[in-house]
């Protein structure tokens, strides 16, 4: 029979192996995602020029806010060895469009740098709808609006009038302070 050994010794021994084959080094944190896809856009940025995406984003801003509401870039297209702007513009707006296409494609270079489109295309159709504007909705209607066209009587439509005039004055008051 083997006998054992203190339990002095083998907590020694415990912590001897331990010390000599501790386990394996923790794993480094991955490096930020926005770091790695920065290294492999820019590159790619510089050698193709800027994506519809980018002129979706700031079409306002380039070609201002009357031609914004009548068209929006679709896509970039590379024919010819040039490259190609594709608006879709609503309706009788496209023939506007054709005749500010110079004043377009430059303020495009302005904003794209040296890999811009040199061409424009105008297609007419339905353009992709943009997003509503929150600052700008309004309040849902009030009581007295919703009951006005319901009144009968001609002294219910005056107090009607005065409570819409009342809250009228109201409101000014409030945006003035």
């Amino acid at each position: 029979m083997v006998s054992k050994p203190p339990s002095s010794t083998l907590e020694r021994q415990a912590r001897r192996f331990l010390e000599t084959h501790r386990g394996r080094r923790s794993i480094r944190a991955a490096p930020p995602a926005g770091r790695a896809a920065e290294r492999i856009l820019k590159p790619l940025a510089r050698r193709f020029g800027v994506g519809v995406e980018r002129l979706v984003e700031h079409w306002p801003e380039i070609v201002g806010a009357r031609l914004a509401e009548w068209c929006m870039p679709e896509a970039i297209q590379n024919a010819a060895g040039n490259r190609v702007l594709v608006i879709r513009a609503r309706g009788p707006a496209a023939a506007v469009l054709q005749a500010e296409s110079r004043r377009i494609l430059e303020r495009v270079r302005l904003f794209a740098g040296e890999r811009s489109p040199t061409r424009l295309r105008v297609l007419q159709g339905a353009t992709r709808a943009p997003l509503p504007d929150t600052s700008k909705m309004t309040k849902p209607p009030s009581a007295s609006q919703v009951s006005e066209g319901v009144e009968q009587s001609l002294e219910t439509r005056l107090l009607s009038a005065l409570d819409r005039f009342g809250h009228s004055v109201k409101s000014r008051n409030a945006t003035d302070l």
